[in-house]
């Protein structure tokens, strides 16, 4: 029985550690206009890209430079305040749930391109490493 209970404890810190699920999906918003639209599993949230404190890791979309077209301009959505149990007190600036980041690009719209979402995770409790998710553009519905 002891032995049981000390693998669930082992299985569910694992499973926390590993962080929580990040999707991201690419959107056509009209013309050169692009959505990416980041859905995070509930009970984390991540920095916002002006997280209000330099110890921070901001949230970050990196698109890798395009051929016949430019990055004209990177829309952050309106960061979420709260104050967490680890920061009592302090209101952080965050994202949470699901939220769109707006690109604006200038020239023809490339069939394809590489972007890179950077951002740290963290619960009421923890923050996990900095992370970097692919979140490749190959032609939105």
């Amino acid at each position: 029985m002891v032995i049981a209970v000390v693998l669930t404890l082992l299985l569910a810190a694992s499973a926390r550690a590993a962080g929580p699920k990040l999707d991201a999906k690419w959107q056509k918003a009209g013309g050169s206009e692009l959505t990416l639209t980041v859905t995070l599993e509930r009970g984390w949230h991540l920095n916002a890209n002006d997280p209000d404190r330099s110890y921070l890791i901001p949230t970050t979309l990196e698109i890798t430079p395009l051929t016949g077209s430019t990055v004209e301009s990177i829309r952050y959505p309106d960061a979420v305040v709260h104050s967490l149990a680890f920061a009592a007190g302090t209101a952080l600036r965050l994202y949470e749930g699901t939220f769109a980041i707006r690109v604006k690009l200038g020239g023809a719209l490339p069939p394809r391109f590489d972007a890179q979402l950077a951002y740290q995770a963290c619960s009421d409790e923890t923050c996990l490493p900095p992370a970097t998710l692919a979140v490749p553009y190959e032609g939105a519905p």
